[in-house]
């Protein structure tokens, strides 16, 4: 099945999302990863004995030795910071059956390399893993499983004017710069055959559609109706900012006369984020930008 395709079609502007080109198409070289994300397996986490001990275990359980379930999809959520990634998260964790889940980001490659498993779907999410997608893919390249890759994308304005309450010392969350690293690799990664994208109006407007085509992609089974995941969700998800209610009102926040300044600041910091947001699909001119002259 090819999963090169997004979640739904109308934005909140009336915009579609182009269709991404496929790798076979229009070949072009990985972005370099950013320095400032360094995300391999990590010699140091595990002694060397520890570390062969674990491959050990865990190739004979990939292998479905003595009973034990194999391993046969490593779906890896990964994009846009404030994207909904966490808000994915929750409802896989909370609305899908039978997948080994973390309840908290990890590094997808770390545990591909050493996470115990006994179920044919495991589930990771990081926003950085954008970074080493080819690098999972690698992984998994000699082996039994295989990795899928789900790209959570959102308006770019919406992205930039939002605050984590976790890091309420640095006011925005993602800088211009990490913005741009995050759009090179997604413009790069979205060409795939084994990624697909959700967008984040599509994850809030239209959760049955979302929860029914990642059901089907990556071989879960449903056990609850996304839009009820906050029923059953724990309350601590900082990320999230509390568990709420699926709120459409979220989609264009960044329009809040409290991030005019913010959008003017972009602008200049950004000059091409005008063509950015009409390449993605969320507007078809640059007339808004009058708005932040």
């Amino acid at each position: 099945m090819n999963g090169n395709w997004s979640l739904g079609s109308e934005r909140g502007t009336g915009a579609r999302i182009p269709a991404p080109a496929k790798a076979s198409v229009a070949p072009m070289p990985p972005p370099p990863k950013p320095e400032w994300d360094i995300s391999d397996p990590d010699p140091a986490l595990f002694g060397a004995l520890r570390r062969a001990a674990k491959r050990i275990a865990l190739g004979v359980v990939d292998r479905g030795w003595f009973g034990l379930t194999p391993l046969e999809t490593h779906l890896v959520v990964c994009g846009f910071p404030r994207s909904g990634s966490t808000l994915l998260q929750v409802m896989i964790e909370t609305c899908f059956a039978g997948a080994k889940v973390f309840s908290r980001e990890t590094r997808g490659l770390r545990m591909a390399h050493y996470a115990l498993r006994n179920q044919t779907v495991m589930i990771t999410k990081r926003p950085r893993d954008v970074f080493w997608m080819d690098d999972i893919r690698a992984f998994y390249a000699r082996r039994r499983a295989k990795a899928r890759f789900v790209l959570t994308i959102r308006d770019p304005r919406a992205v930039l004017t939002s605050y984590h309450a976790g890091w309420a010392e640095r006011g925005h969350y993602l800088t211009p710069t990490q913005w741009r690293a995050h759009y090179e690799h997604y413009r790069y990664a979205r060409r795939f055959e084994d990624t697909m994208i959700v967008e984040f109006a599509d994850l809030v407007s239209d959760p049955h559609g979302v929860q029914k085509r990642l059901s089907e992609y990556a071989g879960c089974a449903v056990e609850r109706p996304f839009d009820q995941f906050h029923l059953v969700a724990s309350k601590d998800r900082i990320a999230l900012n509390g568990i709420r209610p699926l709120d459409r009102s979220a989609i264009d926040k960044w329009r809040d006369p409290k991030h005019r300044e913010r959008m003017r600041r972009l602008l200049d910091e950004i000059p091409e984020l005008p063509e950015r947001i009409i390449e993605m699909g969320y507007e078809t001119d640059t007339r808004w930008t009058a708005d932040y002259a």
